[in-house]
């Protein structure tokens, strides 16, 4: 197999990339807030129920919500103070859900941690409600449980595969820790290939970051005990950092509808999540703390920065120096996927990788146009389905046409407005019509 240009077989396009703003950035530690807002969800799954109520005092590393679902993952608290209360609100990337707020006291008192170094003495089902209780999450975006990965059987996982494209435009966080916690990253990897593959596991890493995969390709060398791990150079390409495209790319694993890479066998995980994943087993610390990177025309001073989870979107706006005054909107996330910020008080959560914020130089409304059938959508889209048809159906609400044309297989990329000459609206249609037969399906059960 080679191991650069891999790349995956349907859609996709090129763009720019606008990553100089930052790639070149440290990270740089924000200092912790006067209040933060601890959101129980954080994940696809089940929200979690507080565990503490007003008034308790709490540690840095204490667990604040929890769930016995499952599919879901606790939460805990970044700083040490008191519980001033336990609001409902919207978080950054738009969850509406219970908070815990916390007055830091400034102390940063941390509990007791406890790891499990000695994972080698272990199967790997004993690691399922050790990392459930660390609260480690798929910090790509998605915000999957990582112990629902953690599969020994059924199905047996033979490939391992740690996720470094970091395909979206702005965002550099997941670059800057390939630099920064490279040794960190590999050691996780070097983990999870100790329970699924330990003749080849891949870190796989976009072409646009020459640097990441020589510092990645470097330390590999300099461990003898590390030659079982490969970097593989990935082509340039949106989405190229989607899990079911990066199994194609990588090993030729082709994800069927309707399923994950575990059904093919793949273990794929991002590297942010590897980090965290590294960082509970071997030093015990809880995933309350994250990478995240606030660039666009729009903020003073973009930065690279570790920030604790629940910290007010203003607050990270104001450390970056604050907006410049002919901003026009505030992004959490990445521009293709990501969602617009409406209250600066939102916190951010652990899957955000990013705030962009984004004046008239990055945002250009243009009105909407008639589809000129020229088949951009379908050519670039990477679900292999019929974008323009699909919004030509929910506008006229044929819910059924929606379901014939495999709205549901939408993988909310953004390509197929970012390519359309007629600057329609297709994501946001077919985004709608994949919720509508999801709310139909249910309403049958």
């Amino acid at each position: 197999m080679s191991s650069r240009n891999l790349t995956f077989s349907i859609g996709g396009v090129h763009m720019d990339e606008h990553k100089t703003l930052t790639e070149k950035i440290a990270i740089e530690r924000m200092p912790d807030p006067e209040i933060v807002y601890i959101p129980m969800s954080q994940h696809i799954g089940a929200p979690n129920i507080p565990m503490v109520k007003k008034g308790d005092r709490v540690k840095v590393g204490q667990i604040v919500g929890s769930s016995d679902a499952y599919i879901s993952a606790a939460v805990h608290t970044g700083v040490s103070g008191e519980v001033i209360g336990i609001e409902k609100m919207y978080t950054a990337d738009a969850r509406y859900c219970d908070c815990v707020v916390i007055k830091n006291d400034g102390l940063n008192e941390k509990t007791d941690f406890t790891n499990m170094k000695d994972y080698r003495d272990h199967p790997i089902d004993d690691l399922v409600p050790f990392i459930k209780e660390k609260g480690v999450v798929g910090m790509g975006g998605a915000g999957f449980p990582l112990h629902a990965k953690l599969k020994g059987v059924d199905p047996v996982l033979d490939e391992c595969i740690i996720n470094g494209a970091e395909c979206e435009p702005f965002l550099t966080c997941d670059h800057r820790i390939m630099l920064e916690k490279t040794e960190e990253i590999l050691t996780g990897l070097d983990i999870f290939s100790y329970f699924y593959n330990r003749e080849s596991s891949y870190m796989a890493i976009e072409e646009n970051k020459p640097d990441a995969i020589a510092k990645m390709e470097e330390v590999i060398s300099e461990h003898p005990n590390w030659k079982h791990l490969k970097v593989v150079g990935c082509q340039t390409k949106y989405p190229q950092g989607d899990s079911k495209r990066l199994s194609e790319a990588v090993c030729g694993r082709i994800v069927p509808q309707n399923g994950v890479t575990n059904d093919v066998g793949v273990f794929l995980t991002n590297v942010g999540t590897t980090l965290a994943f590294y960082e509970a087993m071997i030093e015990g610390k809880p995933s309350y703390e994250r990478v995240i990177t606030v660039s666009g025309s729009g903020i003073k001073n973009p930065k690279n920065i570790l920030v604790k989870i629940g910290t007010p979107v203003g607050e990270i706006l104001k450390f970056c120096g604050g907006l410049v005054d002919d901003y026009i909107e505030i992004i959490c996330g990445g521009p293709m996927t990501g969602k617009s910020v409406f209250d600066l008080n939102s916190p951010i959560t652990k899957t955000t990788s990013g705030i962009l914020v984004f004046t008239s130089k990055e945002i250009n409304p243009i009105d909407e146009s008639p589809c000129i059938r020229c088949s951009r959508c379908v050519d670039h889209c990477p679900a292999n389905i019929n974008p323009t048809d699909i919004n030509a159906a929910i506008l006229r609400g044929k819910l059924d046409i929606c379901n014939d044309l495999h709205a549901d297989q939408c993988m909310e990329c953004g390509i197929c407005s970012f390519v359309c000459p007629a600057k329609r609206h297709l994501s946001a249609s077919v985004k709608l019509a994949k919720r509508e037969i999801k709310m139909a399906q249910r309403a049958k059960k």
